[in-house]
């Protein structure tokens, strides 16, 4: 896709979903540091886990492409509204549990363990939901065009919208960090690679500069 210089923010429909996944896997796919420290899609391989995990909110309204004059997706945002409730951690130990593939069920301790430690429900008790980006992806033509600026700011409007005040990133990379502090967000949760471990055994150890794993809120309202 030849790099343009306009675009547009409109909301994902079932008939972009092939597309919206297309991108993830030239993308988020090969990018994302703990996907990398472990090999997760090495080789082209499939992950249907991950595919599961980037589809399963896709569809429920908060999700947002950008789109060129071509029809073209430049970038996406993919966010679920979240129950701010304990129970979700025993849900995370038996899907964790219950994962065939080794590989990703590394990853899922380390989204478990975030949920152990950073307990949302208690730093924000009388909030009961919070909506979380789960994906963002920029098109390699795009990046620095503020793609994911305009992203971002379509899906606080939206989630004010539903009345929800918290929006919920979760940062893997040193890269988005960064991007979320300058957006406004408040690291509530952080944790080095090297320090998450199984009976001493450290699960996934991503490359400098991504070190750390981060929660990062922001109260919209």
């Amino acid at each position: 896709m030849a790099a343009k210089s306009s675009y547009s923010v409109e909301p994902i429909t079932r008939d972009d979903v092939q597309q919206v996944m297309e991108l993830l896997k030239i993308t988020f796919y090969k990018d994302e540091p703990m996907n990398r420290a472990i090999g997760l899609c090495d080789g082209g391989a499939p992950c249907l886990e991950l595919d599961d995990y980037c589809q399963h909110s896709m569809l429920e309204g908060m999700t947002y492409k950008a789109v060129d004059a071509e029809g073209n997706i430049a970038g996406v945002i993919i966010s679920g509204d979240c129950p701010l409730t304990e129970s979700i951690i025993e849900d995370m130990r038996t899907q964790t549990k219950n994962c065939k593939n080794l590989k990703f069920q590394k990853i899922l301790h380390v989204l478990t363990r975030r949920e152990e430690y950073s307990r949302l429900w208690e730093r924000y008790p009388h909030d009961q939901h919070i909506v979380e980006v789960k994906v963002v992806a920029t098109h390699p033509d795009w990046r620095k065009r503020g793609v994911m600026n305009a992203l971002l700011a379509r899906t606080e409007s939206a989630v004010k919208q539903k009345g929800i005040r918290l929006l919920r990133m979760d940062t893997s990379s040193a890269y988005s960090a960064m991007s979320a502090e300058r957006l406004g967000f408040t690291c509530v949760y952080r944790q080095k690679y090297s320090e998450i471990k199984i009976d001493g055994e450290t699960l996934v150890e991503p490359s400098a500069p991504h070190l750390e794993d981060r929660v990062y809120v922001k109260e919209l309202f």
